[in-house]
C-alpha cells in the first residue's frame, strides 16, 4: 500500500519518474524523441555497412569509397555509405580515374572527401518520398544508359559542379594543398588563378567521372 501511495500524486494519479504526472513524462519522452530524430536526420550520420542491403542486393566494399580521414579533412554528417549501391556508374567512373588509381593509397579520396555535402538523412527522405519524378529516373537510368546519359549524368554534374563553385572548392583545397605538398603554387595556371580569384573546379573537371561539358561555366 506505502508503495501504491507513492507512485501516486496528492490528487490519486498516477506519477512517472517519482516527480512527474504520467501525461507530463509522456509528453517530455515524446519531446525528446521528437527533437533527438529531427537532429539526427538533419545532422546524423550513417556509416553502417550492412545498411544498404535492406533495399540494395548488390553488395560493394565500402572501403574503397569510405571517407579517407587521414587527409585532414572534417568528416561530414549524413549518409556516408550506400554511394556505390545507389550511384554505380558514378562509382565505375570513380575507379577508372587518377584519384581512386594512386600510388598513395593512404590518401586516396572516398565519396565524401570530395562531395563533401552529401545527403542528410533528411534530404535523402524527402528525396526519396518526395520528388518522385526525379528518384524514378536515378533508378531507372540503373538500366537505361540513354537516359543516364542525356539526362541523369548532366544533372548530377551540374548539381555537383554548382556546389564546388559556392564553397570555392573547398572540397578540393582540403586534399591540394602546400602543407600537404599536395599543390604546386608555382604552377603559371595556378598563380594566374589566385590572382583572379578562380576557383579549382573551373579548370579541374571532368577528371573523376565521365565528361561532360560546361559551356557555361564562366557565366557562375
Amino acid at each position: 500500500m506505502a508503495e501504491e501511495k507513492l507512485a501516486q500524486g496528492p490528487s490519486g494519479g498516477r506519477k512517472m519518474f517519482g516527480f512527474l504526472p504520467l501525461w507530463g513524462g509522456v509528453l517530455l519522452v515524446a519531446m525528446v524523441l521528437i527533437l533527438g530524430g529531427g537532429i539526427f536526420v538533419n545532422h546524423g550520420t550513417i556509416e553502417a555497412q550492412g545498411y544498404c542491403s535492406t533495399c540494395h542486393h548488390t553488395y560493394y566494399d565500402a572501403k574503397e569509397y569510405a571517407f579517407n580521414e587521414k587527409v585532414g579533412m572534417n568528416k561530414p554528417s549524413g549518409l556516408l555509405t550506400g554511394c556505390a549501391e545507389c550511384h554505380p556508374q558514378n562509382y565505375a567512373e570513380f575507379k577508372k580515374s587518377a584519384h581512386f588509381d594512386t600510388k598513395k593509397l593512404e590518401r586516396r579520396p572516398g565519396c565524401s572527401n570530395c562531395h563533401n555535402q552529401p545527403h542528410s538523412i533528411l534530404s535523402w527522405y524527402e528525396f526519396m518520398y518526395w520528388q518522385p519524378v526525379a528518384w524514378k529516373k536515378v533508378q531507372l537510368s540503373l538500366h537505361d544508359n540513354v537516359l543516364w546519359e542525356n539526362e541523369v549524368r548532366p544533372d548530377l554534374a551540374g548539381k555537383a559542379r554548382m556546389k564546388f563553385v559556392k564553397s570555392d572548392s573547398s572540397a578540393c583545397r582540403g586534399c591540394h594543398n602546400e602543407a600537404a605538398k599536395t599543390w604546386r603554387p608555382d604552377i603559371k595556371m595556378h598563380i594566374q588563378a589566385v590572382q583572379t580569384k578562380e576557383t579549382c573546379i573551373k579548370c579541374h573537371f571532368n577528371l573523376v567521372h565521365a565528361e561532360v561539358p560546361w559551356p557555361d561555366k564562366d557565366k557562375n
